[in-house]
């Protein structure tokens, strides 16, 4: 009998409080009650499910949704698990017993992990500063779109200065965006200096026409480390990241 070895994946949960809800519910109280009561009843819903979560702050101050958390499953199935529909989403730190749902508004995305690169001298922390993206193909296949990343676009992304590691996942054939990935960077490098021009991310690897083939949306943001809960050298995958670079 063959042995299953589960899937890893992320659960990416970015947020912010409804404008027409932040007379009522300053952002400050929402990180507390997301900090100190939602991610903790989250993580311990199913004893094992998440090893790891992660909590990141936007550093663009005109971002509607400036609150981040990413989770470590390390088997992708748990994800719908039903003790994680038992999680309250009420508490007395939230305003006129209101559920959260009705005072933030929440973009949640969850995929399984592709791969990981990383930096020769790159250790198991996350890195300090992260920034996110999100890509949906254009008419290209799969196996077009996983050449281009894995030959191409990930050599440009390494030569960043300051870049650290970069995980990708795939949100599956229904989902989008299709795949997104998570750039780690150390802090005071390119995006340490840089924090505006995150758009020439995408730049490079393709021409105008082969970008507009390859990729029909992309976002990028840049945020920066908060807090780690769990372990927090725990790895996306199952086994080592390719190491790139020098």
């Amino acid at each position: 009998m063959a042995l299953t070895i589960p899937t890893p994946g992320i659960f990416w949960a970015n947020s912010g409080v409804l404008p027409s809800q932040k007379p009522i519910l300053p952002y400050e109280t929402y990180v507390k009650w997301y900090e100190e009561v939602h991610i903790p009843d989250w993580m311990a819903a199913k004893p094992g499910a998440i090893t790891a979560a992660w909590r990141y702050q936007s550093l663009d101050p005109d971002r509607t949704l400036p609150f981040l958390v990413t989770y470590k499953y390390p088997d992708f199935t748990d994800l719908n698990a039903p003790e994680f529909s038992r999680v309250s989403l009420s508490h007395p730190l939230l305003p006129e017993g209101k559920p959260v749902n009705q005072l933030a508004q929440f973009e949640v995305l969850s995929g399984s992990h592709l791969e990981t690169w990383r930096a020769v001298t790159t250790g198991d922390e996350r890195g300090p500063l992260l920034v996110t993206e999100t890509i949906d193909p254009g008419t290209i296949s799969t196996a077009q779109i996983n050449t281009w990343y894995q030959e191409t676009y990930i050599n440009e992304i390494v030569k960043i200065e300051g870049w650290r590691r970069t995980s990708r996942f795939d949100g599956g054939s229904t989902r989008q965006p299709k795949w997104f990935a998570l750039h780690e960077f150390e802090d005071g490098g390119f995006f340490g200096n840089n924090s505006t021009k995150i758009s020439g991310l995408l730049g490079g690897s393709v021409g105008p026409k082969d970008g507009e083939r390859l990729i029909k949306k992309a976002d990028l943001a840049l945020w920066k480390l908060v807090r780690v809960y769990g372990n927090s050298s725990d790895g996306w995958g199952n086994g080592e990241d390719e190491i790139i670079g020098m």
